[in-house]
């Protein structure tokens, strides 16, 4: 869309005698006026966020023309304020950004009103008279305006909180580069703002400034649309193309102009670009280890393409909205029929695709198909002359339609640097005899030389450090000799990465033979990495085999030693198989052959590995270990016939060894299932015992029993005071019964019997001290004469309650909480007279 612009060379007549009268005429109404004025000032010091007067074409104009007169005057006198960002935001309100991509960001704004200020300092406007104001739009018969001669529109707002406002269209507002780019040849309007567009963009200290510099670092390419994708690619490589070309020259000039330091700096920023450009090509096809060096070289070779065609005009390549015009009129078809939207560059195979799937979903990128001919197109048409630079034509309607001319081929021949005078081996490279820089099968002699060394380098090194480590290793026992095996493949792998290094950034092989190259290196890495992985779980169990704690052939270490091998071995198998996805191999046969042969071996050894993964459960719940003493399963028969003492772990099943010295074998699969006890784990060994008294025995003697019972079990130094309890239970039919519940201090069977033994010892002794006796459990008739109890006995146990009684240290329920601490482990154990006797200090 072109800017059509009339220029009057009419000089402007200024009779004295009406210049006198209409000087007069608007002093006597400033002077009338005064007061209102002053009211006005004052409404606006009260109110410095009031929006911008839109309510008519005339005001949106002149609006626009006083806020932006002003802080660009404020501007360059660097006399900036907050007058002056009001005036700023004011200016910004006559502008509808609606159609405007990321016209909510300063950066965007501040350039499309540059732009607008721009144009109108070259456009001679119609007088006021001849704009529509309050009066003209007051019958609301006016709801656009548009400069003559122009496209610069000013239209009234439907919808929105701000309708009924005059505002340059969104139309407008998202041409105005284009639109600048028309008419920034033609000459400013006698005392207009010159040059403020390139002022501000490139300001540092101005509103966009901070917002620049964070845009120049993460701002990606735009690709909402061909458009946007084409002029966002041409731009990056041209911007690349221009600073890589002023380096060099600075750097080949006598003295250089830039050090070499600056150089580098330079080369990454370029390199970002060329980065930004290659965001948009799809890539999805290409494997994923050579996606950086090919998306590099097919920016290359599509800016040469480029470069070598009239580009089309613009508007006829689709924007947002042509598209969003294309989907309305397919509206009525169902989503699922709608294709991704497609643009084709004339006369060529060059497209741009709409991507509809993936993190790139509503993109616009050249299209798989594209990269892929690139190459190809590029080599039928290199030796077709560059378009001329300065075409005058459709090509100032891009925002960057410069070329780059040589570009690829100096890439090519380059020793994989843009700048190669700023590295040692550019100028190494430079200083080569000229018939190592001359060309066979595609790359030059040089870079033929150096892969055929660094292929020598890597056998060399591979062959004497398997030697020489295989060596040492022999003379070292585990685990020494294991990381042996672990050091070998480490130092080759890092050294074969090394190699990779120098390839890829020196010799910077290009074509069929970089991707040779690439594959069969990252093949290499790939494969050396998963023997390391491998050999080294075999090295960290074997360490931890080799530990104290754990015994050589004990069960854990032979699981450990399987356990490292397989997971290693998964591990490794996953690397591969993750290699051969980055270089592009297609994975659907080999994981269905992996499918097909791991199901025929899981069928063929279902019950081993049901077994092992059985013995990888038990050694990683531990329920049981080599040495515990257990009860295992729930089937009827006997308790010794179902406890025994684990002898063995291994990768099938599990040795107990019984209490009749038999040795039971269980596959683990079957004894991972099973209900397990450890006993050995028990830190506490529980004695119940139910004491039966004859009938006979008093309320008093009962109670007495009870009282020193429970001294008994707080004075025991193996009795757990808590719980230690000692209860009157009940009648039975024969018997006054008593229930001991405690627990001893004892983990051993042995231990434990001891020292129940020593506890029902001395409760007999109580229950003989207190004159009483354990009923009989039967029915027997006895003809002798029963002796009876003994009272003397009987009546001091009384004696004793009573006395307790009486003095409130009755302890039922329980013992007060001094008593009980006083009694508490005062007992000798074992009792004296006993081998392990030791008297109480």
């Amino acid at each position: 869309m072109t800017i059509i612009m009339t220029r009057t060379t009419d000089k402007y007549i200024v009779e004295p005698l009406r210049l006198f009268i209409s000087i007069s005429l608007c002093c006597l109404l400033f002077v009338s006026s005064l007061p209102i004025v002053s009211a006005k000032d004052s409404n606006l010091n009260l109110d410095p966020l009031r929006p911008a007067d839109s309510s008519s074409p005339r005001d949106t104009l002149r609006g626009f023309l006083t806020d932006t007169s002003q802080y660009i005057d404020d501007f360059r006198q660097d006399t900036r304020s907050e007058k002056t960002f009001q005036a700023y935001r004011r200016a910004s309100q006559t502008l509808d950004f609606s159609n405007t991509p990321e016209g909510d960001s300063w950066f965007v704004r501040n350039r499309q009103m540059a732009l607008l200020q721009e144009l109108l300092a070259r456009i001679e406007l119609p007088a006021d008279n001849q704009i529509p104001g309050d009066p003209e739009v007051a019958d609301g018969t006016i709801t656009e305006w548009t400069i003559p001669n122009t496209s610069i529109t000013i239209t009234k707002l439907t919808q929105g909180p701000r309708t009924g406002q005059f505002l340059f269209s969104a139309d407008t507002v998202q041409q105005l580069e284009g639109l600048y780019r028309q008419a920034r040849h033609l000459p400013y309007l006698p005392g207009a703002t010159v040059g403020i567009y390139e002022e501000l963009v490139s300001a540092d200290t101005w509103i966009m400034s901070q917002e620049q510099q964070l845009r120049e670092r993460l701002k990606q390419v735009g690709t909402s649309s061909p458009r946007s994708t084409l002029e966002g690619f041409l731009d990056s490589a041209n911007r690349a193309y221009v600073l890589i070309t002023e380096a060099n020259a600075a750097l080949q000039d006598r003295p250089p102009t830039k050090t070499r330091q600056e150089a580098r700096e330079i080369e990454k920023k370029a390199a970002h670009l060329l980065q930004l450009a290659s965001d948009t090509l799809d890539l999805s096809q290409v494997p994923k280890a050579l996606r950086h060096d090919v998306s590099i070289e097919t920016v290359l070779q599509l800016k040469e393409i480029f470069d070598r065609m009239l580009l089309p005009p613009i508007d006829s390549v689709p924007n947002s909205q042509m598209i969003a015009a294309a989907r309305q009129s397919d509206s009525g078809l169902p989503s699922k029929t709608l294709a991704p939207y497609r643009w084709r560059l004339p006369i060529t195979q060059i497209e741009i695709v709409e991507i509809q799937e993936g993190e790139k979903q509503g993109q616009f990128l050249f299209s798989p198909a594209t990269v892929k001919q690139v190459s190809d197109v590029y080599h039928k048409i290199k030796d077709l002359p560059y378009r001329h630079e300065q075409f005058g034509g459709i090509e100032l309607e891009y925002l960057s339609p410069g070329l780059s001319p040589g570009f690829y081929e100096q890439y090519a021949t380059a020793s994989g640097y843009l700048i190669p005078q700023a590295h040692f081996m550019g100028r190494l490279v430079n200083g080569l005899p000229d018939w190592f820089k001359t060309t066979l099968g595609g790359q030059m002699v040089w870079q033929w030389s150096g892969l055929f060394l660094c292929v020598l380098l890597i056998i060399l090194t591979t062959y004497i450090v398997n030697k020489y480590l295989h060596l040492l290793a022999k003379h070292t026992t585990s685990p020494l000799h294991d990381w042996l095996n672990v050091i070998a493949p480490i130092i080759i792998l890092f050294f074969v990465m090394m190699i990779d290094m120098f390839i890829n950034y020196n010799l910077n092989f290009t074509g069929n033979l970089h991707a040779i190259v690439r594959t069969g290196i990252t093949s290499v890495v790939v494969v050396l990495l998963a023997w390391v992985v491998f050999t080294l779980f075999k090295a960290i169990a074997e360490t931890i085999i080799a530990t104290p704690r754990l015994r050589e052939q004990s069960s854990e270490a032979a699981l450990l030693r399987i356990g490292a091998r397989v997971f290693g071995f998964l591990v490794a198998v996953w690397i591969i198989i993750d290699g051969i996805r980055e270089l592009g191999a297609d994975l659907i046969p080999l994981l269905a052959g992996l499918g097909i042969g791991g199901l025929a071996v899981a069928l063929a050894a279902q019950s081993t590995i049901a077994n092992f993964i059985g013995g990888l459960i038990l050694l990683a719940n531990k329920p049981v270990r080599v040495g515990d003493f257990c009860r295992y399963g729930e089937d009827p028969s006997p308790d010794w016939m179902r406890i025994g003492t684990i002898e063995e772990i291994n990768w099938i099943s599990t040795r107990i060894r019984g209490i009749d010295r038999t040795v039971t074998t269980i596959p683990n699969a079957e004894f991972s299932n099973m209900h397990i006890v450890n006993l050995t784990k028990r830190d506490q060994r529980l004695m119940r015992i139910r004491l039966q008294l004859r009938y006979e025995t008093t309320v008093e003697q009962l109670r007495y029993i009870l009282i020193k019972i429970r001294e008994l079990l707080l004075g025991h130094p193996m009795v757990t005071p808590d719980p230690a309890r000692v209860r009157f239970l009940g009648y039975a039919d024969y018997s006054k019964d008593i229930e001991i519940f405690c627990y001893l201090q004892c983990r051993e069977q042995s231990e434990f019997l001891a020292i129940q033994e020593d506890v029902l010892l001395r409760i007999e002794d109580i229950i003989k001290g207190a004159g009483s006796g354990f009923a009989f459990p039967s029915q027997t008739a006895y003809l002798s004469r029963d002796s009876g109890l003994d009272i003397k006995r009987r009546e001091e146990a009384e004696s004793e309650v009573g006395h307790r009684r009486h003095t409130g240290k009755l302890p039922f329920p329980e013992f007060d909480e001094e008593e009980r601490e006083q009694l508490e482990d005062i007992l000798d154990y074992p009792p004296k007279g006993s081998p392990g006797y030791e008297p109480r200090s």
